[in-house]
């Protein structure tokens, strides 16, 4: 992980003092999360993301994108308060740090190129994995259908240590002077459970998460 993060300060510090032209920019949006654990019952949820974006050009219609992002995912969990009541969904989020690096290049363009529309794709690394109760009031909730309790969501903190997970990013952009609007899919690439804080002979705790976000970014300056 710290090679990872040398790499993404190493990115940012290239960008800011590139001869090459360089765009950077605020981003926020919002996120749908779609949780494949095989051992739960699960339904998406929405959440949101802001960070920072840097671009790096290769060619005049290409560059190399990358942002640094702070989301929040939800999703609703199936679970019953204890072992005989009815089942219900109860509101889960899982916090994280992201950071993407995508080939952006721009397939079409309209109004002396002031608009754009491109593709992208690339690497996504998020970090951190625990999940709990956007609302904890304290009351047990046991997770169907093996009655997991709440507290073993809580990867990272059960096992001390931050999580490193890889998604594969694909995506479309359009962009209109210095504002783009994005939307892209996530696929997971690594078992987002494989340090689960549980070991059964008769559960599989595994599982790859997917998400798609759609983002507005603005970019500073006049580099467009």
């Amino acid at each position: 992980m710290k090679k990872s993060l040398l790499v993404i300060f190493l990115f940012f510090g290239l960008a800011a003092h590139s001869q090459y032209d360089e765009r950077f920019g605020l981003t926020a949006g919002v996120n749908q999360y779609y949780m494949n654990a095989d051992f739960l019952s699960s339904r998406s949820g929405t959440g949101f993301s802001v960070g920072v974006v840097s671009t790096i050009e290769i060619s005049e219609y290409s560059e190399i994108l990358a942002d640094l992002t702070y989301s929040q995912f939800n999703v609703d969990l199936l679970g019953r308060k204890e072992a005989l009541a009815e089942p219900e969904w109860k509101k889960f989020k899982t916090e994280r740090v992201n950071v993407t690096f995508l080939y952006d290049y721009d397939i079409l363009h309209f109004l002396d190129e002031d608009l754009a529309i491109g593709i992208g794709a690339g690497p996504s690394f998020a970090f951190i994995t625990n999940f709990q109760p956007v609302k904890d009031d304290g009351t047990a909730f046991l997770i169907d259908p093996y009655g997991i309790g709440t507290e073993y969501m809580k990867i990272d903190e059960n096992n001390s240590k931050v999580s490193f997970n890889v998604f594969a990013a694909v995506g479309v952009t359009v962009r209109y002077r210095n504002t783009e609007a994005g939307l892209r899919y996530y696929k997971g690439m690594t078992d987002t459970y494989r340090n689960f804080p549980a070991v059964s002979s008769q559960i599989n705790f595994t599982g790859k998460d997917n998400y798609s976000a759609f983002t507005l970014t603005y970019y500073f300056g006049d580099n467009f």
